[in-house]
């Protein structure tokens, strides 16, 4: 549809159009006449949402602070606050207001209060400012006093009822960890006594102080019978082989002796040899030499067989004490398994009561986590402005409600001419056959009957009389 074919329209049903804004208008006057004023006064508080979490010592998000908000406006308009309000202005104390109670269906099914806190909610309208962390409580009454009372109240209800909800979630907290803290701290001192006792039984202070000497024994008994397996050993390889060197033991007497004797042996065999050349076999001296000489062997053999004997002697001494320190290993061997065995269950008491003692720490820190928490749900707030009885009513608006009016008239009035001319299909005039035929317009016989009958008018008046 073009707007020239609009335009016909218009102008074809302009009545309607007027008659339209006529009844807005007349509407709208009756609003403005008969509907009372609607009153909204408006208490502002600003929220403190807390920069840094007492947590995680970290900046609080913008998710956190957008849950703090939604936790507020919930707060404002529940039905907790709603009754706190009642209660503190006493509202139900008029009678009217107790008539109306009666006459309700909500008699007998609720509270006074209750029913009261109900329809007080459907005028509060809580929001945030945009861009800012203030709380501005609206409410909406016919009386103005009533509506800034009201405001003033559901702000201090609202402020009351977030510290008295911390308190409680504290609380909760608090009576929730309560009975498992108190078990836990049980558990600790049974397993704390349990150590205690068994460290009075075994006289064990704790796994590593005084803890090594039964092994430093058990170390010490061994070395020394491996020594003494060596010892045997080798006084046995002596014995076997005949061997008088020094070399095989420089601290023994008799290998001292068999060297001394061995050195005069030597001494004497030389002094034979270089006699022999000058003095004949019974030269006195010469036998006076070799008597020595022989006296020498005699003292040769007769050490050399004591030597064995103390090699004897001393073997079967290492023997015996072999066979003693082979019973003082097992012994000591057998002390320290049961040392071992005690140590072990000293480490598991001590590690049990470590244990128990850290699961009493976290559950106190989950506890007190949960308590700052809880300090997160709702932040401080502080009243800004309280509200004041407006002076003129929000709602009906001459300004606005004759504006809406009159644009609603000419909308209704523009619908209403194309909503009759849709369903009028009738072609009434040419322009109505220009806009339904296909093909062009070429004439009218109404506008030729009009010409004519014109026509006649004018000669009938150009006649002579």
């Amino acid at each position: 549809m073009s707007i020239s074919q609009v335009l016909v329209i218009l102008l074809r049903r302009g009545w309607i159009v007027v008659l339209a804004l006529l009844t807005t208008m007349i509407v709208a006057g009756s609003v403005l006449l008969f509907v009372p004023g609607r009153y909204d006064a408006v208490a502002t508080a600003s929220i403190d949402p807390g920069n840094v979490d007492p947590i995680s010592e970290t900046a609080a998000g913008g998710g956190m602070v957008m849950l703090m908000q939604g936790n507020i406006l919930s707060l404002v308009t529940s039905q907790r606050v709603a009754v706190d309000v009642v209660k503190r202005l006493n509202l139900t104390a008029n009678p009217q207001i107790q008539q109306s109670f009666r006459e309700s269906g909500s008699f007998g099914r609720e509270s006074i209060d209750e029913w009261m806190a109900s329809s007080l909610v459907k005028g509060v309208d809580p929001k945030f400012n945009m861009g800012t962390n203030v709380l501005a409580i609206k409410y909406k009454s016919g009386d103005p006093n009533q509506a800034a009372l009201i405001a003033n109240a559901f702000l201090a209800a609202t402020i009351d009822g977030s510290v008295a909800m911390k308190a409680a979630s504290a609380d909760q907290t608090a009576r929730w960890f309560a009975p498992q803290i108190e078990e836990l701290r049980k558990d600790v001192e049974t397993s704390r006594a349990a150590l205690e006792a068994f460290q009075a039984k075994t006289n064990m202070v704790s796994t590593t102080e005084g803890g090594d000497s039964e092994t430093g024994q058990y170390m010490a008994i061994s070395q020394e019978l491996s020594a003494a397996r060596a010892q045997i050993t080798t006084l046995q390889s002596r014995l076997a082989s005949g061997s008088t060197d020094l070399s095989n033991d420089p601290a023994d007497p008799d290998l001292q002796i068999l060297a001394t004797l061995k050195e005069k042996l030597s001494s004497s065999q030389s002094a034979i040899e270089a006699a022999k050349g000058a003095l004949g076999s019974n030269n006195p001296k010469m036998m006076a030499e070799l008597a020595n000489l022989a006296s020498i062997r005699k003292q040769l053999g007769d050490a050399t067989e004591k030597m064995r004997q103390h090699l004897k002697e001393r073997i079967a001494t290492t023997q015996d004490q072999i066979a003693s320190l082979q019973i003082e290993e097992a012994q000591a061997q057998k002390t320290l398994i049961a040392v071992q065995g005690q140590r072990s269950r000293l480490a598991e008491l001590q590690r049990d009561v470590i244990f128990r003692s850290e699961q009493l720490n976290a559950r106190e820190r989950a506890a007190a986590e949960a308590k700052l928490k809880s300090k997160l749900t709702f932040s401080d707030m502080t009243v800004l402005d309280k509200a004041t009885p407006p002076i003129e009513p929000a709602f009906p608006k001459p300004l606005v409600v004759i504006p809406v009016g009159v644009g609603a008239g000419l909308v209704l009035g523009l619908l209403l001419a194309l909503l009759a001319e849709a369903t009028d299909r009738r072609v009434r005039f040419p322009v109505d056959l220009e806009y339904a035929a296909s093909g062009p317009f070429l004439g009218s016989l109404d506008a030729v009957r009009r010409a004519r009958a014109r026509v006649g008018a004018s000669r009938r008046a150009l006649r002579p009389a």
